[in-house]
């Protein structure tokens, strides 16, 4: 991701500007300032040339401030993924980072929500060293979702760290409880305004301006000290043009002004200098000396002279470099007299400096000007060359349809952009003009997987068969689209049960898109905690949903992609019966759709799915059948088959409807991606079984258990196991019967320890507890079952609502108390046992101090001792 525009990009505009000359010293407003370091937020409001940012520049000149960051602001900066951008850069400086914190949000596009990298910014910056960062221009932040993660980030900012905000405006941030608390130093335009003495003094001192008193009173006067107003009466006044008509803040005349007094002095050469680039956001001797044909270093030197001594608004961001932007006022003036010329002339300059960008490796402007030129070729060749980088994927998405599929691997690219902004819309005709074109080839597969986003067909996932290695070899698009595409090649796999298969075409995505964009590692990481998810390997899929999280810090989303990962962070939690941090996942993926208006079929139908089942598994199964009823009744399009585990819930509690049975057994039995599925197997077994077909879903429910021990499957093994002991104990079964009853618990507890998959336990609670309250007593004190096994079953009966053999005792140990108590049997060390169960060493701590006050011991060997005579372990 790395290449020159980063270091060019972040130079013009983290420089701190350098103040004037000969500025004056505010002694009034410096003294002020002077409170910054026990205030959390000094916000300087005025119009535009009211002096605020050669005020806190001249400030921090004569009180030699230390620790200070700047960054100016513009439009540009508006999106969340811009703004953290360069405010990480620019603390970058403060903290001495050598491009670890840049690197995690150089990588994204325009995201939202960051407070994760929010929080490891607070956290680094805190300390004894004061730090202060300038925010330059802040009423260019108007975006919502920008004003929330940075309100997030005030609210929580160490109190060594102190903003100095720019604005024209009024704060587009809340600041009260910063207010209440004395912490809000304001100074607003009126204070910014100079004294007669001090315009005296600017006209004088710092313009160097000549005439009478007499005059230069009255342009003190009319400029009502509005310092901008002065300098476009010195600037007029040195062109000889002066005509006694100043502009005053907030007027109406700024426009004229500086046409008839200041623009229209200019020499012809001149003139055309300043439109031609006063739309770029920075030049300098190289882009001028292309836009110019041959414009050389002395003359563009010269030229910045000739301006400067005219009092021209030009601001020097790197002296050294000689990078120069202009004054938000002329540069507006200038943007809309290059508005003016003839488009073909307009197209022409944009494609110049596009081309000067370029050679100097700002992709990124390159991209910006092309689009302006409307030269949409040059674009596709510039995102070509950025292989798949996320930062080329937002101007990909201003190519027209009829341009872009001129290559379509960058088309794939815009496609992915979309799908993670989840704009539908767009996604819909990306996907038509793939259908249109490759519907009988491979290339389909890149978008054929999304459809159901779109599409309302039955409802049913699209049935897109795995790719072959040599298929996707032959494939003809770059590492990233070539990744998604093994990504989303596994979700093929994994529907046919080939769990290894699919794990390897995730890995093999991430290796060949490694470095290039974030997007694919947060894309394959929840993917890959999918799949273990559908193993049983939990413990896998949460490592998995922790490389996410590490990614979404930079990213949290293209827009929305961020759903991905609290809902099948959920699901994990669900099935090890963690519904406290489930609950509050999904309380997060709520927010998330309702502040960023997401109203996709398909996003909040997951939600309600997984609220639904939270209901089941908090045992408030009229509330969950209500659930389900409304999203039969809110998504009539969807097949059934898409409410597989809520249906398998329903039959669980005998709620499951014969109207329900029979839909589902009738689309099951035409849905051939679905029918060899283990959950939807063993849901058409407990049908049949309730049907009477005993024989039929014994068998059934023997054939997954066998191929989920071929498959090496814990979860569907753990279900299949225990919906057969279900079925058994609904029959008359001998001893033998009993005896498989027995070894068929065994082999769940043995299976669903390590990962503590409990969920199936608990929704076939009520036949279960009281077989496995009587195989805990049995097993009491044996050899047949681990510590470990003997710990996990103890806490599935408290998982089901019953004790353990310890029934006379009021004070049982926790979930996690169990745990640490099976650990303490086998001897580890407390660094062990937090290593083992991904818990820090003080919480290890705690668990085994509580566990001593509940057994009433006072040692590790004391505490195993008493729990192995009481059957607690």
């Amino acid at each position: 991701m790395e290449h020159s525009s980063d270091i060019l990009l972040l130079t013009t505009k983290l420089k701190i500007p350098a103040p004037r000359k000969n500025y004056i010293v505010r002694h009034g407003l410096f003294e002020q300032l002077s409170q910054c370091r026990d205030m959390s937020i000094i916000f300087l409001s005025g119009g535009a040339g009211t002096g605020k940012t050669t005020l806190l520049s001249s400030f921090i000149h004569e009180k030699e401030l230390k620790n200070v960051c700047w960054l100016s602001l513009d439009y540009s900066n508006t999106n969340v993924y811009s703004f953290w951008l360069y405010f990480t850069a620019s603390v970058s400086a403060l903290l001495q980072d050598e491009g670890s914190l840049l690197n995690l949000m150089r990588t994204n596009p325009d995201t939202k929500y960051l407070e994760n990298l929010l929080i490891t910014l607070i956290n680094r910056l805190w300390g004894d060293e004061e730090y202060y960062m300038v925010l330059d221009d802040v009423h260019c932040i108007r975006d919502e979702a920008l004003i929330r993660t940075f309100e997030f980030f005030i609210e929580s900012m160490p109190s060594n760290f102190h903003f100095f905000m720019l604005s024209r405006e009024d704060p587009p941030v809340y600041l009260g409880p910063m207010a209440v608390s004395g912490r809000l130093l304001f100074i607003d335009g009126k204070q910014m305004q100079l004294t007669e003495e001090e315009g005296i003094a600017f006209l004088k001192e710092t313009m160097k301006l000549g005439g009478s008193d007499e005059e230069l009173n009255q342009l003190n006067h009319f400029a009502e000290g509005w310092i901008g107003g002065l300098q476009l009466a010195a600037a007029a006044k040195a062109a000889g043009k002066y005509s006694g008509q100043l502009l005053r803040a907030g007027g109406g005349i700024a426009s004229q002004y500086l046409t008839r007094e200041i623009i229209d002095a200019l020499t012809e050469k001149e003139q055309d200098f300043l439109i031609k680039t006063g739309y770029l956001s920075y030049f300098d001797a190289d882009i001028c000396n292309k836009l110019f044909q041959g414009f050389t270093k002395q003359e563009f030197d010269q030229m910045m002279e000739r301006f400067m001594e005219k009092n021209l608004f030009l601001i020097c961001l790197d002296e050294q470099n000689g990078i120069y932007r202009y004054h938000n006022i002329l540069s507006e003036y200038l943007k809309q007299q290059f508005s003016c010329l003839p488009e073909e002339q307009k197209a022409e300059y944009c494609k110049i400096t596009a081309g000067a960008f370029e050679e100097k490796g700002d992709f990124e402007e390159a991209l910006q000007e092309y689009c302006e030129a409307g030269n949409y070729k040059e674009v596709l060749r510039v995102a070509k060359a950025m292989e798949g980088r996320i930062e080329a994927w937002n101007y990909l998405d201003k190519v027209p349809i009829e341009f872009l599929f001129q290559d379509t691997d960058l088309a794939a690219q815009c496609f992915i952009y979309n799908l993670g902004n989840l704009n539908m819309e767009r996604c819909r005709v990306i996907y038509e003009k793939f259908k249109e074109l490759y519907e009988d080839s491979d290339l389909l597969s890149i978008v054929d997987f999304a459809q159901i986003y779109f599409t309302n067909e039955n409802g049913i996932l699209p049935q897109y068969p795995a790719l072959t290695d040599k298929q996707i070899d032959q494939i003809p698009y770059g590492p990233v689209v070539k990744a998604v595409l093994l990504i989303e090649n596994a979700g093929a796999l994994l529907e046919k049960m080939q769990y290894e298969e699919a794990e390897n075409c995730i890995i093999k995505g991430i290796k060949i898109a490694s470095g290039l964009n974030p997007f694919i590692d947060f894309f394959a990481y929840n993917q890959l905690g999918q799949v273990y998810e559908e193993m049983g390997r939990l413990n896998d899929s949460f490592s998995c949903y922790d490389k996410s999280k590490e990614v979404l810090k930079p990213i949290n989303g293209l827009m929305g992609i961020e759903t991905n990962y609290y809902f099948g962070l959920a699901g994990v939690y669900m099935r090890r019966m963690e519904l406290e941090q489930a609950e509050d996942v999904l309380e997060q993926s709520r927010k998330l759709l309702e502040e960023r208006h997401i109203h996709v079929d398909i996003t909040d139908m997951t939600l309600a799915y997984h609220l639904a089942e939270m209901k089941f598994l908090r045992g408030d199964n009229d509330t969950a059948v209500s659930y389900v009823e409304g999203i039969l009744s809110e998504y009539p399009n969807y097949s059934v088959l898409t409410l597989g585990r809520l249906l398998y819930e329903l039959a669980c509690i005998d709620r499951l409807s014969e109207n329900l049975s029979d839909k589902f057994l009738k689309e099951l039995e035409d849905a051939k991606k679905y029918n060899q599925q283990p959950l939807m197997k063993m849901l058409r077994a407990r049908i049949l079984f309730k049907l009477g077909s005993t024989a039929e879903a014994l068998k059934e429910t023997e054939d997954i258990l066998i191929s989920s021990r071929l498959k090496h499957n814990k979860l569907r093994l753990v279900e299949a196991g225990i919906l057969k002991i279900y079925m058994l104990s609904h029959v008359q079964v001998k001893a033998a019967g009993q005896r498989e009853i027995n070894n068929l618990l065994v082999e769940a507890i043995h299976y669903a320890q390590e990962d503590r998959i409990l969920m199936p336990f608990y929704l076939d609670r009520n036949t279960l507890l009281p077989i496995l309250k009587e195989l805990h007593q049995k097993l009491s004190g044996s050899q047949l079952m681990s510590a470990a096994e003997t710990a996990f079953l103890g806490e599935t009966i408290v998982i089901c609502g019953g004790q353990t053999v310890k029934e006379s005792k009021t004070e049982m140990l926790s979930a996690r108390e169990y745990e640490v108590l099976s650990q303490l049997s086998l001897g580890i060390t407390n660094r062990e046992i937090a290593k083992k169960l991904c818990i820090s060493q003080a919480t290890v701590k705690t668990h085994v101090l509580s566990i001593f006050g509940k057994l009433g011991v006072s040692s590790r060997m004391l505490a195993v001792e008493k729990a192995r005579k009481e059957g607690l372990i």
